[in-house]
């Protein structure tokens, strides 16, 4: 498995806070500003009568200067400007006498006190912003960690777009997890927006992270899954909390068998399908037997069944979430993501990296949207290879390889020779 991070494509969309930097241009925006008002205000004092005094409006200068320069820079350019208005003082005198030279430093100190008040307010609000988003990050990181590029005979490529204005997370929630028994994938849609859905899917996405690596058989996996979605909303209620006390979550599972490098097991909790495009470029919708979402097992029905779809080496699967497929143009139309796909492929485009149909797929979707997103949007993108990422270690390839022959897992054998050791220096101090 390659150690590096998820593409630049990727980072660049699930990145959606506002940023910390200064959108205004800069230090080249505020010396503009200063010259440009400094250089009308003085040619309007010397181009107009005497008794107009244009030179008092230097005391805006600092005002307009704080909406973009920090408390400091506001400070010295009202020094300046105090500077610049004895010096018109000293050329061109005001004809009535030296109450002027007293009222009109005041006047631009004034206005620079204001300016200071309003740029050390603009970056305490800034400072704020700039403690939101680490938070919102550290949220990402922890709900929607970041991904590699490739995962055993698996490339991938993910695109994440929150309905939320400067939000990081939301209610779509997926994740690849290597385990002893193959590579397991999930994708999701919880019911609801918000922070009540960023919830739940954290507690979706920390089931399926044990579940796909420690149970062997992939119908195990979906019930923890049911499980963890039944104790989320159990616990809401218990707690009174702020969250979904009946949520339940569409998705698709997937299990890509080590020992089969031409299949894919999938289960699906009343999610939209996902599109297969063969290493031919041929795009069609697999049939999939659609069972409950997670949280409705309690009304009685069957667990979903494990279907066995083909997906050999050059093989494609996109699979979406109801925000690709409900974003609406301006007349109001769904996005026909089925329809439009086959458009984006060719047989020669079929085998470029899984990052640059991702691309075309989200350029597609984002000019046919009018106006911000209504509903989060995730898109995941799988490709089969014929060659296997190697892990950066000897030991994290134990950790993910199969069973020992006695049923050990690796991390559990690495325990023992642990305690092991601690025993025998225990008994070698006795």
């Amino acid at each position: 498995m390659t150690p590096h991070g998820s593409s630049g494509f990727h980072s660049s969309i699930r990145g959606a806070a506002p940023s910390s930097e200064r959108p205004t241009g800069g230090w080249r925006a505020v010396v503009l500003l200063v010259a440009v008002l400094a250089l009308i205000i003085v040619t309007l004092d010397v181009a107009t009568p005497a008794d107009f005094r244009a030179r008092a409006l230097l005391g805006l200068v600092p005002i307009a200067v704080a909406l973009l320069a920090p408390v400091t820079v506001t400070a010295v350019v009202t020094g300046l400007l105090i500077c610049v208005y004895l010096g018109l003082q000293a050329v061109a005198p005001l004809p009535t006498g030296g109450s002027w030279a007293v009222l009109g430093p005041l006047m631009i100190g004034t206005g620079g006190l204001l300016g200071v008040l309003i740029a050390r307010r603009r970056e305490e609000q800034r400072s704020r912003v700039r403690a939101l988003t680490d938070i919102a990050e550290a949220t990402q990181r922890a709900v929607m960690r970041g991904l590699p590029e490739r995962f055993e005979d698996l490339r991938i490529a993910d695109y994440y777009q929150p309905a939320a204005r400067a939000a990081r997370v939301g209610g779509d929630w997926y994740d690849f997890q290597p385990s002893p028994y193959g590579v397991r994938a999930v994708l999701g849609d919880v019911s609801g927006k918000g922070l009540p859905a960023v919830s739940a899917s954290a507690w979706l996405l920390g089931a399926f992270r044990e579940a796909a690596y420690h149970e062997e058989r992939i119908e195990e996996v979906a019930r923890r899954l049911e499980i963890a979605m039944q104790r989320y909303s159990a616990w809401t209620r218990i707690t009174e909390g702020e969250g979904l006390t009946d949520a339940f979550s569409t998705g698709l599972l997937l299990h890509f068998p080590p020992e089969s490098a031409d299949r894919v097991d999938v289960v699906n909790f009343g999610h939209e399908p996902p599109l297969v495009v063969t290493a031919e470029g041929r795009v069609h919708t697999p049939e999939l037997p659609a069972g409950l979402p997670l949280g409705m097992g309690t009304l009685g029905a069957a667990a979903p069944r494990v279907a066995r779809l083909p997906f050999g080496v050059g093989d494609t699967l996109i699979l979406f979430t109801d925000g690709v497929t409900e974003c609406r143009d301006a007349g109001g139309t769904f996005y026909p993501v089925r329809e439009r796909l086959p458009r984006l492929v060719t047989p020669r485009t079929a085998q470029e990296p899984p990052g640059v149909l991702l691309r075309r797929l989200a350029e597609d979707l984002r000019e046919h949207r009018y106006g911000p997103p209504s509903d989060d949007a995730a898109i995941t993108v799988i490709r089969r290879t014929a060659e296997r990422a190697p892990y950066v270690d000897a030991a994290d390839a134990e950790l993910y390889g199969p069973r020992t022959a006695d049923g050990q897992y690796a991390t559990d054998m690495r325990f023992l020779e642990c305690a092991s050791r601690s025993s025998s220096s225990t008994k070698a101090s006795a």
